[in-house]
């Protein structure tokens, strides 16, 4: 074998080891929120009306929530909030959307760029949190603010301005 054959078949060995140590990496780092999704997406189904989950996402408020946007058995929107001690399920008609919540935020400030609608709990309410950017006028940088509206009805609870010190 010449020089240049081992120099790749090293190469091709060590790129095949790199790939196969960041796969496992990545699932070492996953697998634990994956497993908590699944638990919570699991008790959904055993203890609500939940059919079919579409999408989960994590919330980290004054307690931690698995949020399920889902359906029922018949197709219409379901959002269930699992928490270690806690199960909260609401009917997506009983309140705003998040294209609702998003419009809220564009309304007040039409310029503004959203990056994340979510669902939450906020003093144990539901919530929409919107995340978004804005430049304000006169200002080199963007600032990033966080939105809450109760779910049922839209009303504005609270603004969070992340800034930078």
């Amino acid at each position: 074998m010449s020089k240049s054959w081992k120099i790749a078949a090293i190469a091709v060995f060590a790129a095949a080891v790199l790939c196969i140590g960041m796969i496992i990496a990545f699932r070492a780092v996953t697998e634990r929120e994956w497993g908590i999704q699944r638990m919570a997406v699991q008790t959904a189904y055993e203890k609500t009306i939940l059919a079919k989950a579409n999408k989960v996402e994590r919330f980290v408020g004054d307690k931690t929530y698995t949020v399920i946007y889902g359906e029922d058995k018949i197709g219409q929107p379901v959002y269930v909030w699992v928490a270690e001690d806690e199960i909260r399920t609401e009917m997506g008609s009983a309140g705003l959307s998040a294209e609702q919540a998003e419009a809220l935020v564009k309304t007040k400030h039409p310029q503004a760029d959203v990056l994340r609608v979510m669902l939450g709990v906020q003093d144990g309410q539901p919530v929409w949190e919107v995340f978004y950017k804005l430049k304000p006028e006169n200002a080199s940088r963007d600032q990033y603010f966080y939105d809450f509206y109760t779910f049922k009805d839209g009303l504005h609870r609270d603004t969070w301005r992340l800034s930078i010190q």
